[in-house]
């Protein structure tokens, strides 16, 4: 099976996490990126919390800017976005490794919440890396991960990045709609997403909602929880 994209991510060099970090700072990501923390600390406001695929830590940042209180942990398979977001949380306290979430050295039982923005779709093996984040939650805590999703609306879509292409310098309105392009053509399908989740312990506590991020009609925030021990996918025909 070919991969998805870990090893293109794994051998990213510090110039390319330096550069992705600055493309983070468009107006339009910002905004995507605080929308996701203000959902985040409405959820919770203690215990601890983990970004998946974190980047270089903007979404960490600004969880700590609005909730100070809250243990974070950020988890990325690329050692150069680990050092940019070192640098960027510099004073924060946080827990940063890399890694990838198919298996992981936290305890089982110890999150109160995971997230990720983004970096499902790239994950080359889905269900073990959700059976991991089940593993690791506390029973009736849940997973928020914003994905991009295949099956959009394109006029609504075209309108609504146009829109925010005039928002942007130059370079970046040169690179964005190109890079957002060949994500959503690597994107699930809704309905490839809820099977994913359909063969994990997640099967019967999960929700798929389409939403709105930075402006963009692209998106679904999938919510998924812990609820029991859950079946062995492995057992499963």
């Amino acid at each position: 099976m070919a991969g998805r994209g870990e090893a293109q991510f794994t051998r990213l060099p510090r110039f390319g996490a330096s550069l992705y970090d600055w493309f983070l700072g468009a107006e339009p990501i910002h905004a995507r990126v605080a929308e996701v923390a203000r959902f985040l600390v409405s959820r919770m406001d203690q215990g601890r919390l983990l970004d998946i695929g974190m980047g270089p830590g903007r979404l960490l940042a600004e969880i700590h800017r609005l909730r100070p209180g809250l243990e974070l942990f950020g988890l990325d398979i690329s050692s150069a976005m680990v050092q940019r977001a070192t640098e960027n949380l510099k004073g924060v306290p946080a827990d940063l490794r890399a890694g990838t979430i198919r298996h992981t050295d936290y305890e089982s039982d110890f999150f109160d919440a995971a997230t990720c923005i983004g970096s499902f779709y790239l994950w080359d093996h889905p269900e073990d890396s959700l059976q991991e984040i089940f593993r690791i939650l506390k029973p009736g805590r849940s997973a928020f991960l914003f994905e991009t999703r295949r099956d959009y609306d394109e006029t609504a879509y075209r309108n609504a990045l146009r829109n925010n292409l005039r928002k942007l310098d130059l370079i970046r309105r040169m690179l964005g709609p190109a890079a957002l392009g060949k994500a959503l053509r690597m994107s699930y399908h809704t309905g490839e997403l809820a099977g994913i989740l359909a063969r994990t312990s997640f099967s019967k506590s999960y929700q798929i909602e389409n939403v709105i991020l930075g402006g963009l009609p692209v998106w679904v925030r999938i919510t998924a929880t812990k609820i029991g021990a859950g079946p062995d996918p492995a057992a499963q025909p």
